[in-house]
This record gives C-alpha cells, structure tokens and sequence, in this order.
C-alpha cells in the first residue's frame, strides 16, 4: 500500500485502531509526510514491535530521526545534529553497512561478555580446589592469568570486523536469554569436568606424592598448584578462540590480525610452561612458584587434555549451540509456540482480501 499525509491522517484519525495497524504493516510507501507525521510514523511502527531505522537530510526529518531507533543524515546539516549516524554516502546504501556493523558490534560485546564471566568462573574453580587442599594460586600466576591472557585476549577480541552479507536471521537481543545462559552453563561445566579430570591423572601418577599442608605457609608450589594452572591457562586461550564466533554477523577469526598475534604469542607460551624442563629457564619456574613434573609424557597428556577440552568448547559455541535443533529445542522449553512481536500477529491475522470486501 502507498499513502500520502492527508490519507495518513484520515487513517489514524478516523479508523478503527485494528484497521490503521494493519495499514502500517502493509504500508509500502509513505510520501508527501508533514515532519510531526513522519515522527508519529515512526512511533507508531515501533508500537506494534518494528525496530525503526529512518533516513533523513533536511531539518523536517530531525523529529523522525530522533524517535527512530537509528536515526541516520544523509547530510551535514541540521538532520546530521539530531541523529546519531551522519553517512558520507548521500543516499539509503549505508543502511545495510549500518546493520552490519551494529550486529557485529552486539555480537562481539555479548562473546565478551561472555569470555569475562566464564574467566571468573574458571579462576574461580581453579582456586576452589586449591582449597580444599589448603593450597592457592601464587601471585605471579595470578597476574599471569589476568594482565597477560584475558587483558590480552579481551581487547583485540573486539577488532574482528562485520561480515560482508546480511542474513535473515537476527542476533541474540538480550544476555539473560536461554541461550546465553545455556552456552555459560556448558562451558562452565567443561572446565570443571577438565580440570577435575586433570587432577585425577595426576593423583593416579606413581610418583605422585600428596601435599601435606603447612599451616604457616601457602603451600603454592605443590603438584595440584601446577597441574590446575596449567590446564587453565588453556582453557582461557580455549574460550576466546570458541566465543570469537564468525559467520553470520563478524568475519572468520583469521581476518583479526591482533587476535592471531596475540594467539601466536600466548599460545607457544602456554606450551612452553607446560613441556619445557625446569632446568631450562629455573628462573621462570621459580617466579611462577610451579613444581616441575618428573615425567615429560604427564606433560604431554595435560596437553592432549587441553586440546580436547579447546575441541569440545569449540564444537559447542561453533556448531552445536547455533544448529536449528538447539534452537527448536529452546522455544519448546520457553513454551514459545506462537510470535512474541505484534506486527507478526497483524501480518498473520489480515484476510487475503483485505482492504477489499466481497458483496456477493
């Protein structure tokens, strides 16, 4: 359908609110709009569920600009002071660079989001174990963790770029939804079930020799001290590679040339302080307050252990989570069997024929 702004007014005015609505979903072309219409336009569509973008370059669009949930000027002038994108390309090309860049940028903050909670937790876990056994994390390896891995990987995981297609698909819209929470559960069960696993294969070990605590000192150089922080400082380089999803909303995770640097440095690191022998770098050891392992195939396996857990994580945020089982599975378990939005319903519940009636 396509009205001018005297019809519109008439509509609004004069019509049932079932009839205008319907209208403004079949609604195609809207011209010849004064600038309150064009506002009250906007915020009507917005009423029925419509996240509005709208395109303005002249002072009679600043009200529509303003009301719309992106507001974009195609000119420097008074449109470009109420709108929070000014486009250097004068026509509605830079709409769908605009949606690009928004989801990406959505999606890279939740995978943050995400990156900084699951660190807490695994640190968290990490330190509940040592626990139990009266020991802790020294304070190197502390800093370790947070000012070299997770500083590191938190800032150059933003720089990952939009993808160069649009999809039909829309991202996540909220951090509390089932899925995030879903995806956080899982992971945070992953690293519990590795770094358990990982002190088990050291309690097995025939050299193995359990702490026997001090009271008057931390007891951070022990064996479970080493095994659990070398099986974390994997799992932190695990998750940033997993939450770094690519398509459909960023681009692959080789075009972020910060991150591969970053994973090119802290990576070889990490292995590094898992395989080398003390007597190599005794001064590292020492610093780090780790307790070398007399046999280099345990090593070995908390390696090949690391890499199972990166392998299942990434499996889980890269195939399984995304797949259209999972997410049929969720909208049964929300009990969501018909749209949330209301255009949706208006949409499904027009006649065929509508506008027209039939006099037979």
């Amino acid at each position: 359908m396509a009205l001018d702004g005297k019809t519109f007014s008439v509509l609004r005015e004069s019509s049932s609110q079932d009839d205008y609505q319907r209208v403004l979903v079949k609604g195609t072309v809207f011209a010849r709009m004064a600038p309150d219409q064009k506002a009250q336009l906007v915020r009507d569509l917005q009423s029925i569920g419509y996240g509005v973008a709208m395109c303005g370059d002249g002072a009679n669009d600043c009200g529509a600009l303003k009301a719309a949930h992106a507001g974009i000027s195609l000119s420097e002038t008074e449109a470009s002071v109420a709108s929070p994108f000014t486009s250097k390309i004068p026509d509605i090309s830079c709409v769908p660079i605009l949606l690009r860049e928004g989801r990406c940028a959505l999606v890279t903050s939740f995978s943050i989001f995400k990156f900084m909670a699951l660190y807490s937790l695994a640190e968290f876990i990490t330190v509940s174990i040592l626990y139990s056994y009266e020991s802790n994390l020294g304070d190197w390896q502390y800093l370790y963790i947070d000012l070299v891995l997770v500083f590191a990987f938190s800032v150059v995981m933003g720089y990952t770029g939009p993808h160069p297609h649009l999809v039909k698909r829309r991202p996540l819209g909220t951090l509390a939804g089932v899925h995030v929470m879903l995806s956080l559960g899982l992971q945070t069960l992953l690293l519990i079930v590795f770094q358990i696993s990982a002190l088990l294969y050291l309690q097995k070990q025939p050299w193995y020799q359990p702490l026997n605590p001090d009271p008057e000192s931390r007891n951070i150089r022990c064996s479970e001290n080493t095994v659990l922080f070398q099986i974390s400082i994997f799992q932190y380089v695990a998750l940033a590679v997993s939450l770094s999803t690519a398509a459909p909303y960023r681009r692959p995770l080789y075009t972020n040339v910060w991150f591969l640097l970053a994973l090119g440095i802290l990576f070889p690191l990490n292995i590094y302080l898992t395989l080398a022998p003390a007597h190599w770098w005794t001064w590292l050891w020492e610093w780090l307050q780790m307790k070398p392992h007399p046999s280099l195939w345990f090593s070995v396996a908390i390696v090949e252990l690391a890499l199972f857990n990166f392998l299942i994580s990434h499996l889980l945020e890269g195939y399984i989570l995304p797949s259209e089982c999972v997410r049929v599975l969720l909208r049964w378990v929300r009990c969501k069997t018909k749209p949330r939005n209301k255009y949706k319903h208006l949409l499904s519940s027009i006649p065929p024929n509508w506008p027209f009636t039939s006099h037979s």
